[in-house]
């Protein structure tokens, strides 16, 4: 049941944490690129095992990498709502912002976690928004789901930009 927690916590912290785009950026018309990305988002009030809804705010520090017809890196945050227990998975929203050469890009995904990761982290999220489409896979770095609530976690990921 701990396990499961964790894995909800992070996949949802990951998760909002994860991608978005709204602007084209000259070039990227009719070419996807290939992205991965990393973020230590707050989640306030946090995931347990009681069901809970909040937000998740990536205090900034996160990293992104893109190559394709969008190429380089760059910083990447993220920030939006929360739902679930970490048992049971949930369900987030959030508006991923990153940087690259100069040119920023922003979106709104849906995410979903829940279920365990297979790719070193504990929980494993699907996203997906208007220009991107990818996994992420978190891991809590404060709380426990059991004593203390997951408060903060680190999402790592991968995502095409359309």
């Amino acid at each position: 049941m701990l396990r499961k927690a964790v894995v909800f916590t992070a996949s949802l912290a990951l998760g909002l944490a994860g991608v978005g785009i709204a602007g084209t950026p000259s070039g990227a018309e009719g070419a996807g690129s290939q992205c991965t990305f990393q973020h230590v988002p707050d989640l306030e009030p946090g995931l347990s095992y009681k069901p809970s809804s909040g937000k998740f705010i990536d205090p900034g520090g996160g990293t992104i990498s893109c190559k394709g017809a969008v190429n380089g890196s760059g910083s990447y945050t993220d920030s939006g709502t929360v739902s679930g227990t970490c048992q049971g998975g949930g369900t987030a929203v959030g508006d991923p912002t990153f940087t690259i050469n100069g040119e920023t890009f922003t979106d709104r995904i849906r995410i979903k976690f829940g279920e365990p990761s297979t790719k070193g982290g504990i929980v494993h999220a699907k996203f997906e928004g208007a220009r991107t489409k990818g996994t992420i896979e978190l891991t809590p770095t404060k709380g426990d789901c059991v004593i203390n609530p997951v408060t903060q976690v680190k999402g790592v990921g991968e995502f095409t930009l359309k």
